[in-house]
């Protein structure tokens, strides 16, 4: 019994051990933003669906070579108010000309595939986002 009961302690005290997780205090996981360009992909409205020419209009579907992005927020929910998401990026802005506008000169650029914007996982607000 005094033998059951020991080998029983020592699977129960190795079980508990192996279930602890290492805490390395540091997560190098990113959410990336990423650009990508396709002239034949379907074209959308306002809102994101799909969309037509209506008869009569014309329309291009450029190639395109570079692309910026002035604001990239997460938010809950379709409803939520402009800026009261998560808020990670916003480009550089000037009011040279007059009211506020975005400085092109310092708006970074990347090409189809290439990383635009990248902001480690631990820094965004515990939330659920669409």
């Amino acid at each position: 019994m005094n033998r059951i009961l020991t080998v029983l302690t020592l699977a129960i005290l190795i079980s508990a051990m192996a279930c602890k997780k290492k805490d390395t205090g540091s997560s190098n996981t990113k959410l990336i933003f990423k650009f990508r360009f396709d002239s034949t992909q379907a074209r959308l409205n306002n809102i994101g669906q799909p969309s037509t020419i209506p008869a009569g209009n014309a329309a291009q579907s450029g190639v395109m070579n570079k692309m910026s992005a002035h604001y990239i927020e997460l938010t809950p929910g379709a409803l939520t108010p402009l800026g009261q998401g998560a808020v990670l990026y916003r480009a550089a802005e000037t009011t040279l000309g007059g009211s506020n506008a975005i400085d092109f000169e310092k708006a970074p650029q990347a090409g189809n595939g290439e990383t635009f914007y990248e902001v480690p996982i631990k820094n965004i607000a515990v939330g659920e986002y669409e």
